[in-house]
């Protein structure tokens, strides 16, 4: 064994790639623990069917609460500009809740504004075009209904709608809400320029306004029962959250059902959170342009991995990180992830899962 000695001076010890190389030999000497592969509770605040829906109540009663004060009532009728804005406004304000929710949940506000305002633009640009349509078909629907199902006239001259006539009172405001409601999920999808996504928005939002716009004149009656005699401030205001909510729920049902693989976080301030693969490549890192964001970790780069998909396969790929990547324990430079895998980058555990097919 040579006895010859190494100097190490207090400028050596001031060197970042000191730091640097420490890190590389803490992250290659890690071992893969039995806490690390445990299973991890999403739990309700991370689960994407309870914080959509939630995101889709804001934007509902925030709508609601812009709308209402232009929508003045008479003895027989309502009126004002507040019932021709009550689509595009709902749309648009939805579209942006929903579509500021998945940036916040990841804490990465960059894309969260990013995809909100897509989904304010989308919502509204939407909603504007599905009023004519949407207001088509009610009116067209609606005409069928009085002339199969004519409203009788009740006490004090009140015209009384019978059950068939009501059906399709509600039909017809359930067909319109369903054409509104394919544009309030597309923001992320949009900003993110993933099909997938656009496709889930569409679904989602579609299921939706569809259930929201057929529970719309039920939750109505039921308010008025209880408030005889209040104008259709509390039923709207009801009936439009319960929309919001349906549609957010629906987005994150329909995303929970369509997704092919994905990560759950184990460590961290996110951990419980789930990432799901709908772009490929899928970039990790720390720059909040990474569709999965690392941040606050000095040991991940910009663009540390990246996630292709092969067919049904899906691959890890490190890009060229003075840092490294590793599968299970072991550094690698790409591999084939098979379910369960447990991939680490920097201080992040992440658990690759993925539907088995067949």
């Amino acid at each position: 064994m040579s006895d010859e000695k190494f100097v190490i001076t207090k400028r050596d010890l001031s060197d970042p790639r000191i730091d640097e190389i420490l890190l590389v030999e803490k992250a290659a000497k890690r071992p893969i623990s039995a806490s690390d592969r445990a299973p991890v509770n999403m739990g309700l605040m991370y689960n994407p069917i309870f914080y959509t829906g939630f995101a889709g109540f804001i934007g509902a009663f925030l709508a609601w609460a812009i709308i209402e004060p232009m929508i003045h009532r008479s003895k027989t009728s309502e009126e004002g500009i507040g019932l021709l804005l009550l689509f595009p406004v709902t749309s648009a304000l939805i579209g942006f809740t929903v579509g500021l929710v998945e940036g916040i949940m990841s804490r990465n506000f960059t894309k969260a504004l990013k995809c909100g305002l897509i989904g304010l633009g989308v919502g509204l640009a939407w909603g504007a075009i599905g009023t004519i349509i949407a207001n088509i078909v009610f009116g067209t629907l609606l005409g069928v209904g009085a002339g199969l199902f004519p409203p009788q006239k009740g006490p004090e001259g009140k015209l009384v709608l019978g059950g068939g006539l009501l059906f399709m009172l509600m039909v017809a405001r359930s067909v319109a809400w369903t054409v509104v409601g394919g544009g309030m999920g597309l923001g992320q999808g949009v900003a993110l320029a993933s099909k997938k996504m656009i496709l889930n928005g569409i679904v989602g939002g579609v299921l939706g306004g569809f259930i929201g716009g057929l529970l719309f004149d039920p939750i109505g009656g039921i308010v008025d029962k209880f408030s005889p005699g209040a104008s259709g401030a509390i039923s709207r205001s009801v009936g439009l959250c319960v929309i919001g909510i349906l549609v957010g729920m629906f987005l994150g049902i329909v995303e929970s059902l369509s997704k092919q693989a994905w990560f759950i976080m184990k460590s961290g301030m996110l951990r419980g959170k789930q990432f799901i693969v709908y772009t490929n490549p899928m970039v990790i890192g720390s720059s909040p342009k990474c569709d999965i964001y690392l941040f606050k970790d000095p040991a991940v780069e910009p663009r540390h991995a990246e996630v292709k998909q092969l067919g049904s396969k899906f691959e890890v790929h490190d890009l060229k990180s003075s840092q490294g990547v590793f599968v299970n324990g072991t550094r690698v430079e790409s591999k084939i992830l098979e379910k369960g895998d447990i991939v680490v980058i920097g201080e992040s555990i992440l658990e690759f899962d993925q539907k088995v097919v067949g």
